[in-house]
């Protein structure tokens, strides 16, 4: 029923939004002022914040209904808390350990400590002079002339 609804919603936005007309030119009659619209708009939230006044059983009955609404709503909240809880809590009493950031699922690593002393002792394969700007082909960096004068 809510799908319904939603999607009853979406498409009258969607129409409205929509431009759909003859193609013929739109008479002066057609056009809608924006301040004749706003005066429409503020008449028409100031007729709904009299309806309570009016009719106090349906606002009532309205506040009744979203009242009992918001209690299933907190009720379906804490069924659903308690029961990710006792999932949780047999999780942890079934002996699997919480998820480590470091772990082998995450990290992809089969196992540790697999280097050798003779992995770890890998000789130094720098350069053992110091590379000029000739040999390795770089250049000096360009930089930007400033302006002078004020801008115009």
């Amino acid at each position: 029923m809510f799908f319904l609804l939603r999607t009853a919603f979406w498409l009258t936005l969607v129409l409205v939004l929509i431009p759909l007309g003859s193609g013929k030119g739109e008479s002066e009659t057609t056009k809608v002022d924006p301040v004749a619209a706003y005066s429409a708009a503020s008449a028409a939230v100031s007729d709904i914040s009299g309806f309570c006044k009016r009719n106090p059983q349906a606002c009532e009955t309205g506040g009744n209904a979203i009242a009992m609404i918001g209690a299933r709503a907190r009720d379906g909240a804490r069924i659903v808390y308690e029961f990710l809880d006792t999932q949780i809590a047999e999780r942890d009493a079934a002996g699997h350990p919480q998820t480590d950031p470091n772990s082998d699922l995450i990290t992809g690593a089969i196992s540790n400590g697999t280097l050798t002393a003779q992995d770890l002792a890998q000789p130094w394969q720098g350069h053992d002079k110091t590379v000029s700007a000739k040999e390795t082909g770089v250049g000096p960096v360009p930089r930007p002339n400033p302006r002078s004068g004020s801008r115009t």
